[in-house]
């Protein structure tokens, strides 16, 4: 599930170089080039064909790979032409600057469901080595290509779910944003995450929050019966996601983990306060999050949960 086993349908795999993981600078010739890995689940095979859901929370990859094939510019978020480049890139700003005190360079890093990798080509920026973990080849693909455009870092990639994390070295630091929400079984998830983190790492993580996923424009139609069950909304071939309260996440996170803080996250140019937000860049959504934050009205319509955890010895 490496790079290292990576075939090519038009020809002889690139030489490699030294790793894994590998130098950035080193992976141009992998660029454009659609390489297959074995997967981690043998389920994924099926659904990246074009197969049906084998469980309903993985109807989210049954309508990514549709959407690959329908709006591959809308998917590839790190392309600057995407319609969504901007917001994607405000939303990365939103995390990294919440999280800015537990990222030091030159890091081991582990991004779970990093897709095209707009976390993994901010921590390459910095010189660390990231094994990028995602259930969507296609995302994978992308991500190479834009990792080998760095000229820092280290990069190894594998076509998995969290559930079936592959085996790795101890990482420093373990991304898992929007990940939990989508996943299987999240418990599963936190445990083999639990296993790859060094003593003392960190796992920087990231949920949709109930209410404020409720009244954002995504949402969708006829779903708020979910809301007032166990907040689960499920769209046959397009989406499963499992939202989260606060005191949920908490109780998902403490048996393995120690959590060190969870802070609300509006997404004001995606969430209920999109209308009256309209348009803004990094500083000024830095900012109105710091206001919606501090509001009690607003406070509570939070379109995200993140969370500072540590393992459990």
């Amino acid at each position: 599930m490496s790079l290292a086993d990576a075939t090519f349908p038009d020809g002889p795999a690139p030489p490699l170089p030294p790793g894994p993981p590998y130098a950035c600078r080193q992976l141009r010739a992998w660029r454009g080039r659609p390489f297959d890995l074995p997967p981690g689940d043998p389920r994924l095979r099926a659904v990246h064909d074009g197969g049906p859901a084998p469980c309903a929370p993985w109807e989210g990859l049954v309508g990514m790979a549709r959407w690959w094939a329908e709006h591959p510019d809308w998917m590839d978020v790190l392309d600057p032409a995407s319609p969504v480049h901007d917001d994607k890139m405000v939303e990365r700003a939103l995390y990294l600057h919440a999280w800015a005190n537990h990222l030091p360079p030159g890091q081991r890093v582990l991004d779970l469901g990093g897709g095209v990798g707009r976390f993994t080509q901010w921590f390459l920026a910095r010189r660390c080595a990231v094994e990028l973990v995602d259930p969507d080849l296609r995302s994978l693909r992308r991500a190479v290509g834009h990792a080998a455009r760095q000229a820092r870092g280290h990069l190894d990639v594998h076509w998995s779910t969290g559930e079936r994390l592959p085996s790795l070295a101890p990482v420093d630091i373990a991304l898992a944003i929007e990940v939990l929400c989508y996943a299987e079984d999240p418990a599963a998830v936190l445990e083999r995450v639990h296993a790859t983190l060094r003593p003392g790492g960190l796992l920087l993580c990231s949920v949709e929050a109930r209410w404020g996923w409720a009244m954002a424009h995504d949402a969708a139609p006829g779903s708020i019966d979910d809301f007032f069950g166990n907040g689960v909304v499920h769209v046959p071939g397009d989406r499963w996601v499992r939202t989260y309260t606060e005191d949920e996440l908490r109780a998902l996170l403490s048996p393995r983990f120690e959590v060190l803080e969870v802070l609300p996250s509006h997404y004001a140019f995606s969430g209920p306060f999109e209308p009256a937000a309209g348009p803004l860049d990094a500083a000024r959504a830095i900012a109105l999050e710091a206001r919606l934050r501090a509001h009690p009205v607003a406070r509570p319509l939070n379109r995200a949960w993140m969370a500072v955890a540590r393992p459990r010895c």
